[in-house]
């Protein structure tokens, strides 16, 4: 990735790159107001970054970072800051083992926030983004080898959810309707690109990793993927990012908090044991405070994020929805973590604008 000026040049020559033994092409997207290349190259850029050179829209960092108990490990690399068409977004990318991933960028961009944060893209996105690969590179086929989830346990269970990882081979459609019916979310998905002769499935030996916290990895045709996926998954992290910014009373006109909601299809809040979960899965929000204010016959919560000291009110009010109004502080990344939550431990739902009634 050295002594690359352009996006375009380096995806090109990222195509003819050799990756050794579980080496991947990686990408994940990153969401902030603040201007990130310059963030690293300041002399408040998170410990062990270096830079290496710059072109007006790449940036080049190498990073080595110590973990494990008593700092035993070391974990190091380089990976690539790139701009995007939207000035709120930015694509990391970096061709490593999974090690480099796991215990050296991951981290990084999770001791980002509140000044950055990974935008989080629901199973119906998941899905969308796969299907626009599938049609992409019809004839040939995707076949989901591996997927990683949660699954919604009975009411008689103590836990609410556990954790899934399966190997598999089945077609795209069929591994995301098992999932619809089993009440699975996706967290992540391996799929492989195959051949179709006379009934049998060949791989093309090109894989690609998809997750929900808008990470992605490949072994080869990033020319497609580039376009077909990150592309959009660019433009879903902006448009989310937009959609949660300016909510607060402290920037919204009149000081009037501008709220929004999440709606489900079903009357899930007709039983008071669904409340309950949701106040159980809310008093679990991390790096943060949950204050119950009214449980019973509506449900009236306070969050406070205790990153940036966000605050917004949670109301269930009727049976299909829920309600989040920002106060005096709410940042579009602390609210966007709000909801994130509210997904990944109790139910994902549809976000859109609060409807007066």
């Amino acid at each position: 990735m050295h002594n690359v000026q352009t996006w375009d040049a380096l995806i090109e020559r990222l195509q003819d790159v050799r990756l050794k033994n579980r080496e991947m092409i990686q990408a994940v997207i990153l969401g902030s107001n603040l201007d990130i290349p310059a963030y690293f190259q300041s002399k408040n850029a998170p410990a062990g970054i270096r830079h290496i050179e710059s072109s007006p829209t790449l940036s080049l960092f190498q990073y080595q970072r110590r973990f494990g108990r008593d700092n035993r490990h070391i974990v190091s690399g380089e990976f690539l800051i790139a701009r995007t068409a939207s000035e709120t977004m930015y694509l990391v990318v970096f061709v490593s083992a999974p090690s480099f991933w796991r215990n050296g960028i991951r981290p990084l961009a999770e001791s980002l926030y509140p000044k950055a944060s990974c935008p989080f893209l629901t199973q119906n996105e998941l899905h969308e983004l796969l299907k626009d690969v599938q049609s992409h590179i019809s004839p040939q086929r995707i076949r989901i080898l591996e997927f990683s989830s949660k699954k919604r346990l009975g009411s008689a269970s103590r836990k609410r959810f556990q954790s899934v990882r399966e190997w598999t081979d089945m077609e795209l459609e069929s591994a995301f309707a098992e999932a619809r019916e089993r009440s699975d979310w996706f967290r992540s998905v391996f799929f492989d690109i195959v051949d179709e002769k006379e009934g049998r499935f060949l791989s093309t030996e090109i894989y690609g990793k998809l997750s929900k916290y808008a990470h992605f990895a490949c072994n080869g045709r990033l020319d497609l993927f580039e376009r077909v996926l990150l592309r959009k998954m660019v433009k879903l992290g902006a448009d989310r990012l937009k959609f949660f910014s300016n909510r607060d009373r402290q920037t919204s006109k009149a000081h009037a908090a501008v709220p929004l909601q999440i709606e489900y299809p079903q009357d899930i809040f007709s039983s008071k044991e669904q409340a309950k979960r949701l106040i159980a899965a809310m008093q679990k929000f991390r790096h943060g405070t949950c204050t119950i204010l009214h449980a019973n016959p509506y449900v009236h919560l306070t969050m406070v994020d205790n990153k940036d000291f966000s605050s917004a009110d949670l109301w269930v009010l009727s049976q299909e929805e829920i309600l989040l109004v920002p106060q005096i502080r709410s940042s579009a990344v602390a609210l966007k973590r709000i909801v994130n939550h509210i997904f990944e431990n109790f139910r994902e739902g549809k976000i859109s604008e609060y409807k007066t009634v």
